[in-house]
């Protein structure tokens, strides 16, 4: 049997109140929304391509699963009194209101929701909406940390290594951000791959930093597939081999990493690790045109203007 996750009730208020809606806007919050382990999402991100009315983007219903979690909220529920700060904080269905977000983070924190402390460690860290506070910042996310918060952990191990608070600690804030990776938060492998390559916190160690990508990488992560992809082909970051380079932004394309056909169509175009061909560089960005990557609409318009090409049946939406 499936392990209850805390969001599950809140997943199933939403979903209950808007399953039937007309509003594409009830289904896009739902998706920015994301409860966790939220078991409709792809059923909204379907409404959202299929609903008929394109002008349906004020939320409908939400508003009513709204109410039903501050009801919960107001009985001192831990969970319910997080989501309300995440709603108020992002704009979710109401209008932005980050003190209101705050104010609700504050309560599920006193009552020991790990992400809530998480949430609002982060904006005193960055001073959002709050005086910058980094120790205080740094107790939050500890306790998130210490509480299954992946993310808190690994940027807790940032803040050890660049000294926010203490004087810097290379060995437990790598340590940190190791944990977070093994634990399941790719994220913290582009981190170290990131340190690596910087040279900032730590020495520079251009196999730890390849090590770090590749690591992401084989977890099926596609947006690193084509990060060092590219830096395969390009050489840029101090390793090149083209061919495994095209593998990975082939694949990072079959995985439905879109930018990736705007970035090797562009290698291609200028030339860049790849012997340069217009055609392919062309062929890519339509590609990407019917994937959905938007941004290769204007490389194609480029292109042409560039290479002053005629008589090349482009989409009706290009001219």
């Amino acid at each position: 049997m499936t392990a209850k996750h805390p969001d599950d009730e809140i997943d199933t208020i939403i979903w209950s109140e808007i399953e039937s809606s007309d509003s594409k806007g009830d289904f896009i919050c739902y998706v920015i929304h994301s409860p966790a382990n939220a078991k409709f999402l792809e059923n909204a991100k379907q409404r959202i391509d299929t609903e008929p009315d394109p002008d349906s983007l004020v939320p409908a219903k939400y508003p009513n699963a709204i109410r039903r979690i501050e009801e919960l909220a107001r009985k001192n529920d831990a969970v319910a009194s997080f989501h309300m700060g995440k709603i108020h904080a992002l704009g979710i269905a109401v209008p932005q209101n980050l003190p209101e977000g705050i104010r609700w983070y504050e309560k599920a924190v006193e009552l020991g929701e790990p992400r809530a402390h998480a949430n609002l460690g982060w904006f005193y860290q960055s001073g959002y909406g709050v005086t910058k506070n980094p120790q205080k910042a740094f107790e939050l996310l500890s306790y998130a940390a210490e509480h299954g918060v992946l993310s808190a952990k690994a940027a807790i191990g940032i803040m050890l290594l660049k000294g926010e608070t203490t004087e810097p600690d290379s060995v437990t804030g790598l340590k940190k951000l190791e944990e977070a990776f093994n634990e399941g938060y790719l994220n913290a492998g582009n981190h170290l791959s990131d340190i690596y390559f910087e040279g900032k916190y730590v020495e520079k160690d251009i196999e730890q930093a390849h090590r770090w990508l590749w690591n992401v990488a084989n977890c099926g992560d596609e947006r690193s597939m084509a990060i060092l992809g590219h830096y395969l082909i390009t050489g840029s970051h101090g390793k090149k081999d083209t061919d495994t380079g095209l593998k990975l932004m082939h694949k990072a394309i079959e995985k439905r990493f879109l930018p990736a056909y705007l970035w090797l169509g562009t290698l291609y175009k200028k030339g860049n690790g790849v012997e340069q061909n217009l055609k392919k560089a062309l062929d890519l960005f339509k590609e990407g045109v019917l994937a959905g990557e938007k941004d290769c609409e204007k490389a194609i318009s480029i292109l042409l203007a560039e290479q002053n090409i005629t008589g090349i049946n482009t989409p009706k939406s290009f001219h």
